[in-house]
């Protein structure tokens, strides 16, 4: 039989993350705390790179593409190196999710490529965003910023 809504603590599931030291460098660790009938268990699943899950990013690759060429044309390796800087390391876009994502990008005309000559000689690829992909990103803001308040009502704000 089930308790209503807020009836007490015995059928509570909480999550949380907490990055624990080891050997002198942070891991990140994720801790499910359960408690059933009365009794706390913990469930421990470490995350040695302090990562975000992947299941997490699904879907939000372009909107993190689309937002970064919107301070201006950039070529791969200056996006990947961008999105690491950023995240401080947490999430590493591979080459191999990049370049099909910057494509499909150009294919819907969301973004569009050219080729620079560099000072050496060497040519690189650049990628700017287009009017029909400053639409899209302005709507997937919105849903973004809605699907953050959704999950917010019921994991509460960031602490």
């Amino acid at each position: 039989m089930l308790s209503p809504p807020g009836a007490g603590s015995e059928r509570c599931l909480a999550a949380c993350s907490a990055t624990r030291r080891s050997g002198g460098e942070e891991r990140g660790v994720t801790l499910t705390t359960i408690v059933l009938r009365g009794r706390l268990k913990v469930l421990i699943s470490p995350n040695p790179e302090g990562l975000v899950d992947r299941e997490l990013l699904k879907g939000s690759t372009p909107l993190l593409l689309l937002s970064l060429l919107c301070e201006g044309p950039m070529y791969g390796y200056q996006i990947i190196e961008t999105v690491r800087q950023r995240t401080g390391g947490t999430y590493t876009l591979k080459e191999g999710a990049l370049y099909p994502a910057l494509h499909k990008l150009e294919a819907t005309e969301f973004i569009a490529s050219y080729w620079e000559t560099q000072e050496n000689g060497r040519e690189r690829r650049y990628y700017a965003i287009q009017p029909a992909g400053l639409a899209f990103l302005t709507a997937k803001k919105k849903e973004w910023n809605q699907f953050v308040d959704m999950v917010q009502a019921f994991v509460g704000p960031r602490a």
